[in-house]
């Protein structure tokens, strides 16, 4: 049946139609207090029982004299929804009352706490001389919030368990404001701002709760939330160090998000960290290309650990060749200056340690006198002391000591991370270290110290792969705050086909598209919206951030002179480039053409399918393209149109065909370009593919270089155009690069924003 009205009770209890939500002539305050008890207590109630809630000051007569006047007119609002005996009154039927709705639902569906705002219920309505009813309400109130901060507790813990730290701070500040004593929220409140990266929002949160239980109860906060305090504040790392280049970016959108499509790789490092607390010591390799995400990762992680009862020390290597000895240890050391636990290393060995870290001795005056200068046989002295450090600070709580970037850690470091590693087996410490393999040459000493680690029975090698689309969708759906459930689909997309899921590229790109006002930003709810640039644009490229392009510059530029000279060949091939066509432009074997793509397949630059090879990421191409002046890449293609012709012999049908034409067209080889131009026209006219047949002869007709060639050229042209049925050739699709083809209006399917809207 449906409900004929709808009760509505969070704030003074309010009556309406159900169906159209029209207020009905409103009862006294007492008849609607009435309705209230009788909806919220099912069953029948005794005359006695209702005229003493409500009358209770009142004598019996006049108590049920003054019930009967109530029923008389509630029978003209809901007169079929109540039962009235002479001795029982209750309430039957459908009706609406989103208070009864949570009571009955809210156990198997807590988002109801979310939509349903218990806290007001009945807030700014009382009845005189009914002292009883004051009673159930607060009692019924008191119900109504544990049910409601049970569920919040649940979605906030299901949110924590998720890593969806945003959500969690949403859902803990709702818990809060609701019960602003509530440890337990505090708690889940200030651990979230922190996983998040925000450490100044958790401090921030703690003062408040804390101001406010010294107000309210003259008490301070529990030993569980001082202890983490503790650990927040000794968590000295840089969070959310976000430079500031230019007046846009002082005002950008927040490009943070979820960490989407990693629940594999965040699920391995929690069984691994339970392995730690239990005594256990670990090893753990995050790998993957640069920018997919490990850094990210690895710091969302050393968060939760801190805030899960762990201390973390934090490394980071630097390119070998300007970097100092031992500089990933000196980081970890200063970290373990502020760590609980320092204190219990011998004091023999702090003084050696206070070689390589100084400011041990500041904080440890009383250190004996260090020995004189080490010579190489006497280095295991250092080597232990930082080890009696490690122990020291495992045996206060479980450790985590974190690398980022291990591959550029040099000769030094490895070999006290190796010694460190092995006298550290029988402690609670896990080892993290994030690397991206190939950037280095293969007899490095970190990639020796990864093989050693790897090796190890405690060792695990967790691969961060690029984003899917649809991972990448759902990343841009909540950084945009997107308000349709399948909106930005299509941008994302087209993202994906820039980027391959990289999510530092991904990153960069937004915020270039930002810069450049092709999105734009609602300031009422932050939802992403389309710029009417963007739409007035057809055509434009996506922009290549540069701070992307800085970033693969700088990896071309440390490659062996031979391994950039191929990667160069195989940028400018675009396509695809086999080991024999590499062979032949190099003038190297194919062998030894292979053994180099194959460096940079290890290095992340290429990847290689079928034989063929080409570069792993659109963006890397272009950038490589980019570095090269006219002239080179003119000979690079010229280069490449040769050597295919070489490879296909004097047939070169179909694919072959058209490589070799757009090769030599770029290479200025006019003769090339016009022979395989024709054999490419052809292949597409047995084919019906008339428009590509009539392009094909557009670029012959360009490199004809005799009257004879124009003339076959120009009967073939209209050959093409009689069979396909058209007076005049269409107008060609422009054709993008190997980047990305131009922007279409179909690519934003985001919200257009105002301006644009008024401009449409």
């Amino acid at each position: 049946m449906v409900a004929a009205v709808r009760l509505a009770l969070l704030g003074p209890p309010i009556l309406a139609r159900a169906e159209t939500g029209q207020l009905v002539p409103q009862p006294s305050a007492k008849a609607l207090a009435l309705l209230t008890y009788l909806a919220l207590e099912s069953g029948l109630h005794t005359r006695e029982e209702l005229a003493g809630l409500l009358w209770g000051e009142s004598s019996d007569e006049e108590a049920r004299a003054s019930l009967r006047q109530v029923l008389k007119h509630l029978r003209g609002q809901v007169g079929e929804l109540l039962r009235i005996t002479r001795a029982s009154i209750g309430l039957e039927g459908p009706f609406d009352c989103e208070v009864c709705e949570f009571r009955r639902r809210v156990a198997q569906e807590p988002t109801l706490a979310l939509t349903t705002e218990i806290p007001r219920f009945l807030s700014g309505f009382s009845i005189r001389h009914s002292p009883r009813f004051e009673e159930w309400v607060a009692e019924t109130r008191r119900g109504l919030m544990r049910q409601y901060q049970d569920a919040l507790s649940a979605l906030t813990r299901e949110a924590m368990g998720q890593w969806r730290w945003r959500d969690a701070i949403a859902i803990a500040d709702r818990w809060l404001a609701g019960d602003p004593l509530s440890d337990e929220a505090a708690r889940l409140a200030i651990e979230a701002r922190y996983l998040a990266g925000d450490r100044g929002a958790a401090l921030g949160r703690y003062q408040q709760y804390r101001t406010t239980l010294l107000q309210e109860t003259g008490c301070e906060p529990s030993r569980g939330l001082l202890n983490l305090i503790r650990r927040v504040e000794a968590d000295v790392s840089p969070i959310n160090a976000r430079p500031i280049s230019d007046e846009w970016y002082a005002r950008a959108p927040s490009f943070e998000a979820s960490l989407i499509g990693r629940e594999g790789e965040w699920a391995s490092l929690l069984e691994t960290w339970k392995d730690v607390k239990r005594g256990q010591s670990r090893i753990v390799l995050l790998e993957g290309e640069a920018g997919v995400g490990k850094s990210r990762l690895a710091e969302e992680f050393l968060r939760w650990a801190v805030a899960n009862a762990g201390s973390v020390l934090r490394g980071h290597g630097y390119d070998a060749k300007p970097g100092i000895p031992y500089e990933p240890v000196m980081e970890l050391l200063r970290d373990a200056l502020s760590t609980p636990g320092l204190a219990g290393a011998p004091p023999e060995w702090l003084a050696e340690v206070a070689r390589l870290q100084p400011e041990v001795r500041q904080r440890f005056p009383s250190l004996p006198e260090p020995s004189p200068p080490l010579d190489t046989s006497s280095a295991w002295r250092m080597f232990e002391g930082v080890a009696q450090v490690i122990l020291a600070l495992a045996a206060e709580r479980p450790l985590v000591v974190s690398i980022d970037d291990m591959q550029w850690c040099d000769g030094e470091s490895c070999d006290l991370l190796r010694y460190l590693v092995r006298r550290t087996e029988e402690a609670p410490v896990l080892w993290l270290g994030t690397l991206c393999p190939g950037e280095v040459e293969r007899d490095a000493p970190s990639v020796r110290l990864c093989r050693v680690l790897r090796a190890k029975s405690q060792a695990a090698v967790i691969v961060v792969h690029p984003l899917s689309e649809e991972q990448l969708w759902r990343m841009i759906h909540e950084m945009g705050h997107v308000s349709t459930p399948t909106g930005a689909r299509r941008f994302a997309n087209r993202i994906y086909g820039v980027t391959a899921g990289n999510p530092f590229y991904v990153i960069e790109l937004l915020k270039t598209m930002f810069a450049q006002g092709l999105l734009a930003v609602d300031d009422e709810t932050g939802e992403w919206t389309v710029s009417p640039q963007a739409m007035s644009q057809q055509g434009r490229e996506f922009p290549v951030s540069q701070t992307v392009h800085d970033v693969i510059a700088e990896r071309i530029e440390r490659l062996p002179d031979e391994l950039r000279e191929i990667l160069m060949t195989v940028a400018v091939a675009g396509s695809g480039c086999r080991s024999e066509v590499l062979s032949h432009v190099h003038g190297i074997s194919r062998l030894h053409a292979a053994s180099v793509a194959d460096a940079l397949v290890d290095r992340r630059l290429l990847v290689e399918e079928a034989g063929s090879y080409r570069c792993a990421h659109p963006v890397i191409a272009h950038v490589v393209r980019d570095r090269l002046t006219d002239a080179r890449r003119c000979e690079v293609h010229r280069s490449l149109a040769l050597a295919l012709e070489r490879v296909a012999g004097s047939s070169g049908g179909g694919e072959m065909a058209r490589e070799i034409a757009r090769h030599a067209d770029r290479g200025s080889e006019p003769a090339l370009a016009f022979r395989f131009a024709r054999i490419a026209g052809d292949a597409a006219m047995e084919r019906y593919a008339f428009a590509e047949a009539l392009a094909w002869l557009d670029l012959a007709a360009a490199n004809a270089t005799a009257p004879d060639q124009a003339d076959a050229v120009n009967r073939l042209t209209a050959q093409v155009l009689e069979a396909a049925g058209w007076s005049e050739a269409p107008i060609p699709e422009r054709q993008g690069g190997p980047v990305t083809r131009g922007i279409a209006r179909e690519d934003f399917d985001l919200r257009m924003g105002l301006q644009e809207q008024r401009i449409r």
